[in-house]
């Protein structure tokens, strides 16, 4: 990056400080580099750091790549990165004892806390019970961490003078994200703290979670400070319009035009395999990854409307043999995960009671918030169920009489030690099920990515195979591993081929994006309620990409805005 007068005055500047640009106009590497000012100013102490906050995993991961090629390491000590999440669960595990009359507090885990609170459809009754959860139990959710630190810092005055000099920088990374409550708690911060925040109004995908396109106002009216707009600038695929083709797609420029490395593609529906044009857009991705001779840190996106979008797209890319990831909300897997684990422990029919809770919860939780009267339905007789009791309606025999068979099919498992392949023999029990609730199990966890090399579960379970030759505690290390994975600072590289839904794109990088728009299941709607909200997700992820955008959209029926 070329630092021109501009961005020198930014990088003096001592003050708080808003830094607005589209995808790839370098806000980030700006920021990274006023880090490395600070600390070579000798404006900080020895216990003292520049925070450098963020809402995704995803991108701490690209920050954290990227400080890595621009700050040296000794300016690195005096540079920490974090989500918002990990920063204010590290104030209520401190503080909030302040608030509330608990001393200690605990997780639910949104995958958990959706089963709970399945059939209430009245959303002041969910709220009392994420309430009630709180005050009378000390459980608290997620999004009550927001609330709960603003809460703390407007009140206690030290506080915020004690992380000020802990953190006299902080840089606020998706600022145009920040809901309500998150914005109360940078402006207490702020009072002693000099911000520097990276706005792109134009990313403003959370408006549902309550981001508002007041807040880059705001921000200039409370803190005035330095302003950089960096507008259209674009590092990331720099020469390509790709950039330029999602900022079109908001005004409508976009009709008629050409682009470069940008394709829109009106495809021709095959009834005998409606997703061929996918496949030869695959196709034709990696013959130019071929062509251009890139190794294994290529990576592709797929990207589709929604999560039952996903799942097909994945089938479909299994039939034909494609190795790729599937990136979804994690309430299945999440659920699932604590079934096979239950089995995987010693002789589970000694808590079969223990194994149908939590196959009441995954059925409940599975689909999120959007649960079924037949989930319900199915849940109820499960939480009812007694050995003694007879079982009326075949198919709810059936599964009573399957989930004993997976009980009695794990007595004749050889568990080999290798937490790998035991959870996989465990799991396959319920892939060769016959009733339905049992192969969602299955189907769900084969989306799970706790057990990779290294990671805390597969160290927990070679733990306890040492020393009880066998997974005692199999549904604690579990638990244990989904509550850190939603806090793990990763430094994952994305290599590979993705499937997610738009949304999920948000904060991360592809050498290519193919965006997958199926006939009678348009991207965007065209409802004047709606339509303003895609258009801003179709540019996040078209913009997703460094080197080609690829719009596959039905001949029949296509996207309204191209």
């Amino acid at each position: 990056m070329k630092i021109c007068e501009r961005r020198q005055d930014m990088l003096d500047y001592p003050g708080h400080i808003l830094v607005e640009g589209g995808p790839g106009a370098g806000k980030t590497t700006l920021a990274l580099l006023k880090a490395q000012v600070i600390s070579r100013s000798g404006l900080l102490k020895m216990h003292q750091k520049v925070l450098f906050l963020s809402f995704a995993r995803a991108t701490i991961s690209r920050i954290e790549e990227q400080a890595h090629d621009i700050i040296t390491k000794d300016d690195k000590h005096h540079l920490e990165i974090n989500t918002y999440h990990g920063f204010t669960w590290s104030l209520i595990q401190s503080y909030g004892y302040l608030l509330r009359t608990h001393r200690f507090f605990r997780l639910i885990t949104p995958p958990n806390f959706s089963a709970s609170i399945a059939g209430i459809n009245n959303d002041a009754e969910v709220q009392k019970y994420k309430y009630d959860l709180l005050n009378n139990n000390g459980i608290i959710c997620f999004d009550l961490f927001g609330e709960l630190v603003s809460e703390l810092l407007s009140r206690s005055d030290k506080i915020c003078r004690q992380l000020s000099s802990k953190y006299p920088y902080i840089i606020v990374d998706e600022f145009q994200d920040t809901d309500t409550h998150e914005w109360e708690i940078i402006k207490q911060l702020g009072k002693y703290s000099k911000i520097i925040a990276l706005a792109d109004l134009n990313q403003r995908i959370f408006e549902f979670r309550g981001a508002s396109v007041t807040r880059v106002p705001e921000f200039v009216s409370h803190f005035g400070g330095h302003r950089l707009d960096l507008g259209l600038e674009n590092n990331r695929s720099t020469g390509l319009d790709i950039v330029q083709f999602g900022d079109d797609i908001l005004t409508g420029m976009n009709r008629g035009k050409k682009y470069k490395n940008v394709k829109v593609i009106t495809y021709n529906f095959y009834r005998s395999d409606p997703k061929l044009p996918l496949l030869n857009a695959l196709k034709q991705a990696f013959n130019r990854k071929k062509t251009i001779g890139k190794g294994g840190d290529w990576s592709l996106a797929i990207l589709v409307k929604r999560k039952s979008d996903t799942l097909k797209v994945s089938s479909y890319l299994t039939s034909h043999r494609l190795s790729h990831e599937v990136i979804i909300d994690p309430e299945g897997p999440s659920l699932s995960a604590g079934i096979i684990a239950k089995v995987l422990e010693p002789n589970p029919r000694k808590d079969h009671a223990g194994l149908i809770n939590l196959l009441c919860q995954h059925i409940k939780g599975r689909k999120g918030t959007k649960v079924s009267i037949q989930d319900i339905q199915q849940a109820q007789f499960l939480e009812g169920y007694k050995p003694e009791k007879k079982v009326v309606g075949s198919k709810r025999k059936l599964l009573i009489a399957e989930i004993m068979n997976i009980i009695d099919q794990r007595s004749k498992v050889s568990l080999s030690g290798v937490p790998e392949k035991d959870w996989i023999s465990v799991r396959n029990l319920f892939r060769d099920s016959k009733h339905e609730v049992l192969k969602n199990v299955f189907e769900d966890s084969r989306f799970l990515r706790l057990l990779n090399k290294g990671a805390v579960l597969s160290e927990g379970l070679s733990d306890q195979w040492r020393n009880y030759q066998a997974y005692p505690e199999a549904s604690k290390l579990v638990d244990a591993a989904l509550t850190q994975e939603h806090f793990a600072m990763t430094n994952r590289t994305l290599k590979g081929i993705f499937v997610m839904n738009l949304h999920k794109s948000k904060g991360k990088e592809f050498d290519e994006v193919i965006i997958w728009e199926e006939l009678y299941n348009p991207i965007v709607n065209p409802d004047v309620k709606r339509i303003e909200q895609d258009k801003l997700v179709l540019r996040v992820a078209v913009t997703r990409a460094k080197s080609m955008a690829t719009f596959l959209t039905p001949k029949m029926q296509p996207c309204v805005l191209l």
